[in-house]
């Protein structure tokens, strides 16, 4: 199905041929093609500018769902509320907790694709127990720029050999290919979940907190410090599994926490909403004008990275998620030229990764949206994404390779 809008023309193919025959066409004509699932994290990512936009959300249907093998093959269109729907009726779940962030974005949750989550690599709060999005990615199928229709991976983690190209386009936002169809690992969903909250004390002593429990033995699923509306901040800790094994490590969390003067629990229900609420990012409740950004780092580097952006004043409210590993923030939006290079540098001197989640598209377009390359890490990227789509075509200039006017990619 064609349709044309303003300056763009969107195809939504029904097919895995229909995309190959797309792009295809596309690279003969030299064409640039915006890749998409329904639309609804248009500003993740440097802005694509391009004449075609192809939107894979009519690819959702299921090809097979095997419970006993924790396997399920789904069209890469399909929305994670309906894949979540179907694993969780047989007591399954997605482990990687894939975040919507919809409400960055003023667009509808329910309309999230499963193959968006895979191609921008998200995760949620449980990555520190289970793993990241690219650990359950077993296969897929796509088509590269040229048109070719390729395969790799398989229904078991056994079954892979040679290069697994499953992890190599997990996370490149539509840059190496348009996925088609995804094989997905699941695993049996937590029987109970609890979330224990107490207050917040210094962030260094919160994340010397974080790596004492990451030490435990115990089945603990989340680990954030998370600002409250009134501005103070909690410390919250998911622990799930088994009826008695989450009786039991909270019995031992609880003990353990008595030299922080104890902790409330939250029951199932209450314990979800809440952590639904940090997957998407609910507390930073950033205004229209902020620009929100999450970096990955050292835990250790925390505290002290906190601190320096603080006193600079780049830096407005924040979490911690990740027991330390992600910090998501908001940054106002007067003068980002200034603060958007000062935060970056800041995360680059203590080797974190600073990326830009929503700003402006002026904003995208100078800074870009992720951290700079090194050298070879970006004549790799490149030589990579040349063998995949030689004519660029495939999502040109969402993941830029060269540096912006200020240096950055």
């Amino acid at each position: 199905m064609t349709q044309t809008q303003a300056d763009t023309t969107i195809q939504r193919p029904a097919t895995t041929q229909d995309v190959a025959d797309i792009i295809m066409d596309a690279a003969q004509a030299g064409q640039g093609l915006a890749i998409t699932g329904n639309g609804t994290r248009p500003g993740l990512g440097n802005p694509v500018a391009a004449p075609i936009t192809l939107s894979l959300g009519g690819l959702d249907k299921v090809d097979f769902y095997d419970p006993e093998d924790l396997v399920i093959r789904v069209g890469a269109g399909i929305t994670l509320d309906e894949v979540e729907a179907i694993v969780q009726a047989r007591g399954q779940y997605l482990p990687f907790e894939p975040p919507r962030y919809a409400g960055l974005y003023g667009t509808d949750p329910r309309r999230c694709t499963l193959g968006g989550a895979v191609a921008t690599a998200l995760s949620g709060p449980r990555r520190i127990l289970s793993g990241a999005v690219r650990d359950f990615v077993l296969g897929v199928e796509g088509v590269n720029g040229q048109g070719d229709v390729f395969k790799a991976g398989g229904r078991t983690m056994k079954n892979v050999t040679g290069y697994d190209l499953s992890k190599l386009v997990t996370g490149s936002y539509g840059t190496l290919a348009a996925l088609t169809s995804l094989t997905i690992k699941v695993l049996p969903a937590p029987r109970a979940e609890i979330t224990l909250v107490l207050p917040a004390a210094t962030l260094a002593d919160d994340i010397a907190l974080f790596c004492a429990i990451r030490a435990l033995p115990l089945g603990v699923g989340g680990l954030a410090r998370r600002m409250n509306d009134d501005g103070t901040c909690d410390v919250v800790i998911r622990v799930e599994g088994t009826q008695p094994g989450v009786a039991g490590n909270r019995l031992v969390l609880e003990g353990f926490l008595q030299s922080r003067g104890g902790a409330r629990a939250i029951a199932q229900e209450e314990s979800q909403s809440l952590w639904a609420d940090i997957r998407e990012l609910a507390s930073l409740h950033p205004r229209a004008d902020e620009l929100v950004w999450r970096v990955n780092l050292p835990a250790t580097s925390t505290a002290d990275f906190v601190a320096r952006a603080r006193a600079a004043g780049c830096i407005g409210r924040f979490f911690i998620d990740w027991a330390g590993g992600v910090v998501f923030s908001t940054m106002r939006g007067v003068q980002p030229e200034v603060d958007v290079l000062r935060y970056r540098k800041m995360a680059e001197a203590i080797g974190a990764k600073a990326t830009l989640l929503r700003a402006p598209q002026e904003v995208l377009a100078r800074f870009g949206a992720f951290p700079p390359l090194s050298a070879g890490v970006a004549a790799l990227a490149g030589r990579t994404r040349a063998a995949f789509d030689p004519a660029g075509i495939l999502n040109p200039g969402r993941m830029s390779l060269q540096p912006q006017e200020t240096g950055h990619a």
